[in-house]
């Protein structure tokens, strides 16, 4: 949960938040203060509130917000660019590039695939 100033009257809380290393003094016992997080991850779902989210996010300075469809598994990413979030683009093999998380991301399968962009070994599936 966010507590910045913003914060305090909105509801509108990510399904994951994510606070870079060397950022850790983000984080207190009651929410993210002092600054947005680096990256938050919402599964989308039928009639939930993800695009109505994205203003509040960029508001608080949220740098990428990834979007997971929960049934395709299908992503997007919105980068924060100035006051306002621009979609990032697919490479010409259908991935997506996250850096605050150092990932790339497709689906293959009705499958999200992540890779570390350093070592793309590591890899997972969800």
């Amino acid at each position: 949960m966010f507590n910045d100033a913003a914060a305090s009257e909105d509801y509108r809380i990510p399904d994951l938040t994510f606070v870079a290393a060397g950022r850790e003094h983000l984080v207190a016992p009651d929410g993210i203060r002092g600054g947005g997080p680096d990256a938050v991850i919402e599964v989308r779902s039928p009639d939930d509130e993800t695009c109505e989210k994205l203003p509040f996010f960029a508001r608080l300075g949220v740098r990428e917000v990834i979007v997971i469809d929960r049934d395709t598994k299908e992503a997007e990413i919105h980068r924060l660019i100035g006051p306002e979030y621009a979609a990032v683009k697919r490479d010409r093999d259908g991935w997506l590039r996250s850096d605050p998380l150092s990932v790339r991301l497709r689906t293959v399968s009705r499958r999200l695939v992540l890779e570390d962009l350093e070592d793309p070994s590591v890899r997972t599936e969800v």
